[in-house]
């Protein structure tokens, strides 16, 4: 069947969720353009021809720069791989005479400074005006041809919409003919882009924000990564740093990494003491390929390409290619292995879908024979099965509303967002913002959707443009409260730094200060935690939880904590029937089928009210859940498994739903008695 599947010519962009399958006619348009431009030497001729090595004589700037810009339109120090990863070369064959082509399956890293969109323009230096200003025209004319192409649209147009301002502001252009280039690389790091369009193209504001932006991603990539695919090996950020450093083959942490740390520097260099005595390359490439390779058979293809782009980006950073020094052997990390491993998973998708679409003819011929001999049999089996749930995953709020109860939570919710748009909107029109402080106490018994609604709101603040990151830190005393004296304040500001840009949400945050114990560590917990949100104010978002009575004794432990927290949300329990609720929002999310049978058998199994501190609201639902998927297993595991139809594997039936007899540890660890 392998050999049979066509597989498409693809440009794999490794930073990209998925290769693109790129369209013959896209390609021959670009090329048709360019051989347009090489025909009209009178509106785009070259400007230097003997500065186009491999190039043919006659060459258009246009061309050059063409080949020059493709790949670094799919981002910064991009990876590509699949046929099209030398595109350059695919688009300007015209022209384009190398000694030498990538071939194979292999992949290539491109790399170039950071003023990389600046060549024609820098290759115009010394010409009359006119030439400097069809250099200008010949930059935004060329970044206009990947407008249309999904791994490059994104900085594509944002570098056009740029080189267009250039072009219609009478002052830039005249900086752009007429000034020198060290001060048109200047405008370029500063006032050229917008905000959004600067997000996408974070090298073209110079060495430090790039440095920056490729520390930003493997910062962020790796927490999501651990998230969503935990290992026992894979550490926090101050640990995969460390071992991009000693993979780079360097003793310490370079001083320009350092000045962008700051205080997460000292995280990094005990990071680095630790490990550098027992630290082994392959040993550490063995690592992570399994963490890549498992992530990948668990449906996370796009998260592990996207800690790959990041830690190659570093890598490239850490090994001092982009100054000119020798590129880094072997490649940190395994990209080979990686794109085995992604290939491997594509073609196999190619494969299935082929294999499906024969079987699904074969069944549509073989219906059509069976309707015409038996038109009136019918069963259950033929009736559609229910759509699997809607993935709101990049709708919050949606995500908010879909929630079961929690009316009250939900209003302040939409009330804070309100308050954040119309002060945004203040702000635009150059009027005085009315903020408050956005840190919030939680109230409420366990299972009642506290961190449910602390992860919705770290999100909906991210697409608001209020936090830069939107992730979420959960943390307890254990996590903040060190054993020794000294090393609560060192831990406690540690997690704190992990949070900016997101939210610290301390649970059973009275736990951090003791009745009747003077002199706790958790006491210095709390007064690290209030000098840090004093100054980061606006980088990070506390989040404190409890039970009620718990709480309020909190909260009036420390003088300023009442004045730091003027948000109070109140989480209620839940009622029988917003229980059985939830349960049918955990099944139609592990797309599960059922009859009102089955939610009756649930009503037997919840407690009756009052159901006391311990119980567990939604995680007791939760756990009645996977007892009940654990259940169905076991009773088909007594069935033909070829026989076995899909509504066979999404019901559920009424006996498979029983009482819990067991409980995830961390559930148990919940379960502490409040009043």
């Amino acid at each position: 069947m392998a050999d049979e599947v066509r597989r498409p010519r693809v440009l794999d962009v490794l930073s990209a969720e998925e290769p693109w399958e790129v369209p013959s006619a896209w390609t021959e348009r670009v090329r048709a353009q360019l051989r347009l431009w090489a025909e009209d030497p009178e509106a785009l001729r070259p400007l230097r021809p003997e500065a186009f090595p491999d190039f043919v004589k006659g060459t258009p700037a246009a061309v050059w720069f063409t080949h020059q810009v493709a790949p670094l339109l799919t981002g910064w120090i991009p990876v590509l791989h699949g046929e099209y990863a030398d595109l350059s070369t695919e688009l300007t064959h015209d022209f384009y005479r190398p000694s030498s082509r990538l071939g194979g399956t292999g992949h290539v890293i491109y790399v170039a400074p950071t003023d990389w969109h600046l060549q024609a323009i820098a290759g115009a230096r010394g010409f009359r005006e006119l030439g400097r200003k069809h250099a200008l025209l010949v930059s935004r004319d060329v970044v206009r041809l990947f407008v249309d192409a999904p791994p490059m649209a994104a900085r594509a147009e944002a570098l056009a919409a740029a080189f267009d301002r250039v072009l219609a502001d009478r002052d830039a252009t005249h900086l752009h003919i007429t000034g020198e280039y060290d001060e048109i690389a200047k405008y370029w790091r500063t006032d050229a882009l917008k905000p959004l369009e600067r997000a996408v193209l974070p090298e073209l504001a110079g060495p430090t924000a790039a440095l920056r932006y490729s520390l930003n991603s493997i910062r962020d990539t790796h927490a999501r990564m651990l998230m969503v695919s935990p290992d026992e090996y894979a550490g926090d950020f101050a640990q995969v740093l460390s071992e991009l450093i000693l993979a780079a083959g360097l003793r310490g942490i370079p001083q320009s990494v350092a000045n962008i740390l700051g205080d997460a520097t000292i995280d990094v260099h005990n990071a680095l003491e630790d490990l550098r005595p027992r630290f082994d390359l392959q040993t550490w490439h063995g690592h992570v390929n399994q963490w890549m390779s498992r992530a990948i058979r668990n449906g996370q293809s796009p998260l592990a390409r996207a800690w790959g782009a990041a830690a190659a980006r570093v890598g490239i950073h850490l090994s001092g290619a982009l100054s000119k020094q020798p590129w880094p052997e072997p490649e940190i990390p395994d990209l080979t292995t990686l794109f085995r491993m992604l290939d491997r998973e594509r073609w196999s998708a190619l494969e299935t879908a082929a294999a499906a679409e024969q079987e699904n003819s074969l069944a549509a011929a073989w219906s059509s024979v069976k309707a015409g001999e038996d038109k009136t049999a019918s069963s259950l089996d033929d009736e559609p099965l229910p759509p699997k749930p809607v993935d709101l995953s990049d709708n919050p709020l949606a995500e908010l509303d879909s929630l079961i109860g929690l009316e009250s939570v939900k209003d302040a919710v939409r009330r804070m967002v309100a308050e954040v748009k119309t002060n945004l909107r203040r702000t635009e029109l150059g009027l005085p913002s009315h903020e408050r402080a956005r840190h919030m106490v939680f109230v409420g018994k366990p299972g009642t959707a506290k961190t449910t609604i602390a992860r919705l709101l770290s999100r909906i603040y991210h697409q608001l443009g209020v936090l830069e990151k939107g992730h979420v830190v959960e943390v307890d005393r254990s996590d903040l409260v060190g054993a020794a004296v000294g090393s609560t304040a060192p831990m406690t500001a540690a997690k704190f730094r992990e949070a900016l840009g997101g939210v610290l949400f301390i649970d059973e945050a009275y736990s951090l200060t003791p009745e009747n114990t003077p002199g706790d560590y958790g006491l210095e917990a709390v007064a690290t935690i209030l000098k840090m949100m004093e100054d980061h104010r606006n980088d990070c978002i506390v989040i404190v939880a409890g039970y009620h009575r718990e709480m309020q004794r909190f909260m009036e432990s420390n003088t300023g904590l009442q004045s730091r927290f003027p948000k109070l949300l109140s989480f209620s329990e839940y009622d029988t029937d917003q229980l059985v609720q939830i349960f049918e929002l955990q099944a139609r999310q592990k797309g599960m089928i059922y009859g009102e049978e089955v939610l009756d058998k649930v009503r037997t199994v919840i407690p009756p009210a009052p159901r006391g501190h311990s119980f567990g609201n939604g995680r007791f639902i939760r756990n009645v859940l996977e007892e009940a998927v654990s259940n169905q297993a076991t009773r088909l595991s007594a069935s033909d498994p070829d026989k076995l139809t899909e509504r066979d594997l999404r019901e559920l039936i009424p006996s498979d739903v029983r009482p819990p007899t067991s409980m995830r540890a961390e559930d148990y660890l919940l379960q502490k008695p409040g009043t």
